[in-house]
């Protein structure tokens, strides 16, 4: 740890804010190694959230799956999604941090191994919206319970720097589809038997096993000190913060300098937390009624002014966001796939995506392709070089947002991917198309990122959780709204969707000029 990170005085400090006190306990290896575990997960929840875009393609023969079909089976798992993110929310607010991804990622990987199994199409859609129900809770409770091991300083760095693990999840995938989906070896049963396990339903399970992975990198770091210390665990949220002290200085835990910390600025009483030598808390365990009473105060917090201003905007900019951006990542494989197709039955005509897709419909309708349907290599190459191709801006993100800012960069990001949306329609070859997605992905990857910044910084530590919650659930009903829209017009009328995707992007990223300046510890103001 530098000079300028060590402890500015040995001091004992016998009243300090929450903010002090993670400023001494320091800023080093122990952050580094959260880093790496929470990571880990956020790689896994990329992983597990477009799992279906490689089964599209590959199941298509076995659920006789149609374009309309298709947009459904990748709006269930958003679905789940919605319903599942306000049960975490509220969880991780009532019950920690740390306990609710863990439950998440555990029912997620449940969802998997079962998905993999069943043999109907109504089955597997209910197994992969459990999938989106457990999934959903990791992938928005990771920015704040990682944001509460974070000081001031390092926070918006820190938080764009796990984007990064975003994108190697979204890497990993293509990779584990083609040595999976197109390995022969991988189908385990006979074409005719009554219990089937192809390949691709391996390829399913296979993507259940590193939500079991990561579960163990995280059971050695501890629960949220910021929220333990809302939940009247004054002892463990001191210990917390000594443990960090120890890890960090690699100095004894009784040379950390606080003795006392304080939670104010939150329009009540300050709340003294003390740590004495019997370990004797300084306030009475909740009842279950003064829990549901206090349920229904963060409730109530959220929902007045100027939070529910800033909630508004945040809602609709992700919900624009998700409409656009997921709903082009789960369809980016099919797409490519039909340009694979297109390229095969009409060899050097130039065509977009909306030409593509209207011709290898009616080739399908007339002359159903055989089953087994493989999947062209081609289709996993460009996914791969799509996901790549987010990599530096991810990188860009992390190094520069303080510099920029947060307001700034979800502006410019925003309209970008909005125009390079837009150009989708202009695109007349494969390699056009190609170049074009990863534009889009590229910019539009990070940008839930930085929105999910500005949501850690702006909103009371008790009710962030749930903040984020609410927002990630009207960003995956874009989504959902967005798969279905673009599963029944992608065949004839694809032109709309597309306009709709840059046309929701632009206006999100207008927008966002509104969002106050995020300058805490001061509390925005609408």
């Amino acid at each position: 740890m530098s000079m300028e990170e060590q402890p500015e005085s040995k001091e004992r400090l016998q009243r300090a804010p929450f903010e002090t006190a993670l400023h001494h306990a320091g800023y080093g290896c122990f952050q580094w190694l959260l880093l790496m575990s929470c990571g880990a997960v956020y790689a896994v929840c990329a992983l597990s959230t477009t799992t279906l875009s490689f089964v599209l393609p590959a199941a298509e023969c076995d659920f006789n799956l149609t374009s309309s079909t298709k947009g459904r089976l990748t709006a269930t798992p958003l679905i789940g999604m919605c319903v599942g993110s306000y049960f975490w929310g509220n969880l991780a607010d009532a019950r920690g941090r740390k306990k609710a991804i863990i439950g998440a990622l555990l029912l997620d990987a449940m969802a998997a191994f079962l998905s993999s199994i069943v043999q109907s199409y109504p089955a597997f859609l209910a197994c992969r919206f459990f999938s989106g129900f457990g999934i959903i809770g990791a992938t928005g409770l990771i920015f704040p319970y990682f944001g509460d091991f974070l000081s001031l300083r390092h926070r918006d760095v820190m938080l764009c720097r796990l984007e990064v693990f975003w994108t190697f999840g979204t890497i990993l995938l293509p990779g584990i589809a083609w040595l999976i989906i197109q390995d022969p070896r991988f189908n385990l049963t006979a074409e005719d038997a009554d219990f089937q396990y192809k390949s691709w339903r391996v390829f399913v399970a296979a993507c259940g096993v590193p939500s079991l992975l990561v579960v163990l990198l995280l059971l050695p770091f501890p629960e949220s000190p910021r929220y333990l210390l809302h939940a009247n665990k004054a002892e463990q949220a001191l210990q917390v913060l000594q443990r960090i002290f120890v890890v960090n200085t690699k100095m004894n835990e009784k040379e950390f300098p606080v003795e006392t910390m304080i939670i104010s600025g939150e329009g009540e009483e300050e709340e003294v937390v003390t740590a004495d030598n019997n370990g004797n808390e300084t306030k009475t365990p909740l009842t279950w009624s003064k829990r549901w009473q206090a349920f229904w105060i963060r409730k109530k917090l959220l929902v007045t002014p100027p939070y529910i201003g800033l909630l508004i905007l945040c809602c609709f900019v992700d919900f624009g966001l998700m409409f656009s951006y997921y709903t082009l990542m789960m369809w980016f494989p099919d797409l490519f796939e039909r340009f694979s197709q297109f390229s095969s039955m009409y060899e050097g005509v130039s065509a977009g995506v909306c030409d593509v897709s209207a011709n290898v419909t009616k080739s399908e309708l007339l002359s159903r392709p055989e089953c087994p349907q493989t999947i062209d290599d081609k289709v996993y190459i460009h996914t791969l070089v799509v996901a790549l191709s987010c990599v530096p801006t991810a990188l860009w993100v992390g190094l520069t947002i303080n510099m920029v800012g947060k307001k700034l960069m979800l502006v410019i990001m925003l309209i970008s991917s909005g125009l390079a949306a837009l150009g989708l329609n202009l695109v007349r070859s494969s390699l056009e198309n190609l170049l074009l997605s990863c534009v889009f992905e590229a910019i539009v990857s990070c940008t839930e990122a930085v929105l999910f910044c500005v949501i850690c910084e702006i909103f009371p530590t008790k009710v962030a959780a749930t903040a984020m919650a609410v927002t990630v659930t009207c960003g995956r009903v874009g989504a959902i709204v967005g798969n279905v829209v673009f599963g029944a017009l992608v065949d004839q009328h694809c032109v709309v969707p597309i306009y709709m995707f840059g046309t929701l992007l632009i206006s999100s990223g207008l927008l966002c000029i509104i969002l106050p300046k995020s300058t805490r510890p001061a509390r925005p103001e609408l």
